[in-house]
């Protein structure tokens, strides 16, 4: 599994990765190589089946919510050095803003990433990153596929 020094093969195989979580499917949520500076940028294009208010031609907040926890569980998938899965344990979201009828980015920045747990901030903007629709922290605990507690060899 790739490293954090090593996006760009992270990103490789990010269609396999979010292919394997139904959810993400539907949202067609895309991973991609930030522009100018490293690090990964979350996508999840517009289509009008994502509108939430017809009336103020807005997104649910369900799918921000959804593709700022995904992206998260993503980036301690993708920055995993072994094979431990992120469980979700906290979830929080500050909405700053309606969601335009428009794509929706995500950056994403692991905080702490130790032997069982993994905390991860996450900010989700739509034209400008300077203007952000929102923000969100996480708390993932890490197990091993099979549901085990890491050993405490390592």
């Amino acid at each position: 599994m790739s490293g954090v020094d090593e996006p760009s093969a992270a990103i490789d195989d990010s269609a396999a990765l979010v292919a394997a979580i139904p959810y993400a499917r539907y949202l067609d949520i895309r991973i991609e190589t930030a522009t100018g500076e490293t690090g990964r940028i979350y996508r999840m294009p517009f289509r009008d089946a994502l509108i939430g208010s017809p009336r103020l031609q807005a997104l649910h907040g369900g799918t921000v919510a959804s593709l700022l926890e995904l992206a998260m569980q993503f980036e301690v998938l993708i920055a995993e050095r072994q094979a431990r899965l992120p469980y979700p344990v906290d979830f929080s979201i500050d909405y700053w803003r309606s969601a335009a009828a428009s794509d929706c980015h995500c950056r994403c920045r692991l905080i702490r990433s130790g032997r069982r747990v993994a905390q991860v901030q996450a900010e989700c903007w739509q034209d400008d990153p300077e203007r952000p629709i929102a923000f969100a922290r996480a708390d993932f605990l890490l197990r091993t596929a099979d549901g085990a507690e890491p050993s405490n060899d390592a």
